[in-house]
This record gives C-alpha cells, structure tokens and sequence, in this order.
C-alpha cells in the first residue's frame, strides 16, 4: 500500500484542503448604544467642551444651463485658434463667444 501525498504547506494559516462545509459565519448583535449621559460626563471630566453640530448649510441652487444644442463643424485649424483666441479675450466661454458673434454679424449687417 502507498502512503498518501502529503499536506502542502499552509498558507497563512489555511490549508485548501481543510474542510469549510460547516463554517458558519457567526450572527453579531450590534454593540449597546452608549448612555449619552455617561458619555457627556467622561468628556466633561477630561476637558473637552460641549458643542451643538452646527447647522447644515444650504445646497446652492444649480445653474441654469444656457444651452440646449450642439454643434459640431469643420473649420480650418488656423480660423479655430483665431475663434479660441477670440473667446479668451472676452473671457467668454465658446458659447458664449459664438452667441456674441452672431449678435456683431447681425448687427453690422443692417
């Protein structure tokens, strides 16, 4: 008869070959809630002041968003830098640098 293989090593301290089947994680009841007189007391007696939380402040109310579309065009590179650099002299974002160049077209048109 042979002898058979022997155990690998453990790992970590698991062997793969131990049997799991009846692990059952135990049920935990959450720890008791502390007495928040006891608590107020302790915290007292070792110097740390009382406090209120202060108050939540209000979320800001979101932006209205100025544009509803896209779109998308080809436009040689060199006029999309001029229109870049246009728009970061108005310290305007695209949208707005295109809305004010439309206003100045139709304007001089007349």
């Amino acid at each position: 008869m042979t002898d058979p293989a022997p155990a690998k090593p453990a790992y970590a301290g698991l062997n793969l070959a131990d049997d799991l089947r009846e692990f059952e994680p135990s049920v935990a009841a959450p720890p008791p809630r502390p007495d928040r007189a006891k608590v107020a007391a302790v915290s007292e007696s070792a110097g740390f002041p009382h406090r209120e939380p202060r108050a939540a402040k209000p979320a800001a109310p979101p932006r209205p968003l100025n544009y509803d579309a896209r779109m998308t065009i080809r436009v040689a590179s060199a006029d999309k830098t001029r229109f870049d650099d246009l728009a970061y002299r108005l310290r305007a974002s695209n949208g707005e640098a295109f809305r004010r160049l439309l206003d100045h077209f139709e304007t001089s048109e007349t």
